[in-house]
């Protein structure tokens, strides 16, 4: 028998990736890993006794020569007795849409293919041809990123529906949806059906090298088609491919083995902290639909591999499947704060936030402030109109208005009495607003205080100043020195609102 069938029959078993009876989607783009893929599952579909289904999408990057490439893995599809489900998506478009580059855009839209298929045909799993040479340049990928065991354990041969299928991992399943503009789908051979588990990402080339890979191809026949992007040095990939790998076999000609390894190794590794981070789990979080509160004291008596493992496992059941990345700055960041001490909090990619609170911490969805606050270190007032502070909250400056105000989010200043344009900014180390004549001046960390402002809203609380001196603390106190009076010839009316409607 074949060696390499022989090596995906084993990978297949030793993985429990397959089981008799629902259909199996192949990601097919038509190259040689790929093509060896379909062609060794075709072999072994009765042993397997799975039907099998193809999906290929077109990036629509290179024009006619992308499309000609979908319909030759259409031919050999009808050829070989398969379904089919073809696709065409503009993925610099998507590209553009979602802030992503070409590479990470192209792995979103194909995901979100296979996962649909794999919906609408009922398929039990989706295969890719992923093997040991791309799992040894996504660990090398991954080492330069300065990445921990987590992510040098590189790609896993079966990954859970909820981690690869994207925005479709939502559960049950729907039916697919309807084609939209930039991009459509054409489908053969396929009956919706109701799932009755999630489908798994399987990889059954993952022990298999680039190398056995092209001979099984030229030992039966095989005429892959090649992608000329694959070959191009601006992405950092093809150049680990290309040129760093290459390098890399002068010190060791089994390198691509040996990274194999290490991603094994660290990926036992980390089932085994996750094993440890599960008996932790109940004592060491309370769980709510859009938060999760961390105990003070679970946390600080975890090891920092484990607090890690905590803070990456709390952040993905908040963030799910939206394509953000806490990176291990992110980690480190968060472990940083939750040791200087209440009030901090911390913006993660994703829409989570770190909060610290009197007994631990809370991640969740950023609540708008419950009081303006101020994004930049510095804004210039115009001489009338608004100012929006976010969140909702906006300032306005109008002048000749009268000099009698009502509430503590409005103030009227003398503009005759003010040594400057106004500005709004945050406060500064140390500085004192001045109070009413004879009153002398107060420091501002201690006008936050009496006025029981949470300490997390102090740094970015907006001050009405001029170039001089503080005149402001908007809503919660002013200086003496420029409110206007029944005698004041200009008047500026300063007024804070919330959502259209005057402040609380």
């Amino acid at each position: 028998m074949d060696a390499l069938l022989a090596a995906v029959r084993a990978m297949i078993a030793a993985q429990q990736m397959i089981t008799a009876g629902p259909p199996l989607v192949v990601a097919v783009s038509g190259g040689p890993d790929s093509l060896c893929l379909l062609h060794v599952l075709r072999a072994l579909q009765a042993e397997l006794a799975v039907p099998l289904h193809v999906a290929h999408l077109d990036h629509m990057l290179r024009g006619a020569e992308s499309a000609a490439e979908a319909r030759r893995v259409a031919e050999l599809a009808h050829a070989w007795g398969l379904p089919a489900t073809l696709a065409a998506t503009d993925v610099a478009a998507l590209a553009a849409r979602r802030g992503l580059n070409l590479h990470a855009a192209g792995r979103v839209a194909r995901y979100e293919l296979l996962a649909r298929v794999a919906r609408a045909v009922g398929a039990q799993a989706v295969a890719t041809a992923h093997h040991a040479d791309d799992q040894a340049e996504t660990v090398l990928l991954h080492l330069l990123r300065g990445a921990g065991p987590e992510g040098l354990r590189g790609m896993r041969p079966v990954l859970d529906w909820r981690e690869w299928a994207g925005d479709e991992a939502r559960w049950p399943p729907a039916p697919p949806a309807t084609s939209t503009a930039g991009h459509h789908e054409s489908s053969a051979g396929s009956a919706p059906r109701r799932l009755a588990t999630a489908p798994s990402l399987i990889r059954p080339l993952l022990a298999s090298s680039r190398a056995e890979i092209e001979r099984y191809c030229a030992a039966h026949g095989l005429v892959p088609q090649h992608d000329p992007s694959n070959h191009d040095l601006s992405a950092t990939r093809n150049r680990i491919r290309h040129e760093l790998i290459p390098h890399l076999i002068d010190y060791n000609p089994h390198i691509v083995a040996a990274l194999g390894r290490t991603a094994r190794i660290c990926a036992e590794q980390h089932e085994f902290l996750e094993a440890v981070l599960d008996a932790a789990w109940p004592g060491l979080v309370q769980q709510q639909a859009d938060s999760i509160a961390v105990d003070g004291a679970a946390w600080r008596s975890l090891h920092p591999a484990l607090q890690r493992a905590a803070l990456r496992r709390a952040y993905t059941q908040l963030a799910g499947s939206n394509g953000a990345t806490l990176t291990l700055e992110h980690v480190e960041q968060a472990r940083a704060l939750v040791g200087r001490g209440v009030g901090r909090r911390l913006e993660l990619p994703g829409g989570v936030a770190l909060t610290v609170g009197y007994g631990g911490f809370t991640l969740g969805a950023p609540i708008a402030p419950a009081a303006p606050q101020l994004a930049a270190e510095l804004l210039p007032l115009p001489e009338r109109g608004h100012v929006e502070l976010g969140g909702g909250w906006c300032l306005s400056i109008t002048p000749g208005a009268v000099a009698s105000t009502a509430g503590r989010w409005a103030l009227a200043l003398d503009a005759e009495r003010l040594a400057g344009p106004l500005v709004l900014r945050r406060r500064r180390a140390g500085e004192r607003l001045q109070l009413e004549p004879g009153a002398g001046s107060r420091r501002m960390q201690d006008i936050f205080v009496d006025a029981k402002v949470p300490r997390e809203l102090r740094a970015a609380w907006p001050i009405v100043a001029t170039a001089d001196a503080p005149l402001w603390v908007v809503g919660v106190r002013a200086a003496g020195t420029c409110r206007a009076t029944a005698a004041s010839r200009h008047v500026i009316l300063l007024e804070v609102t919330h959502a259209g409607a005057p402040a609380r």
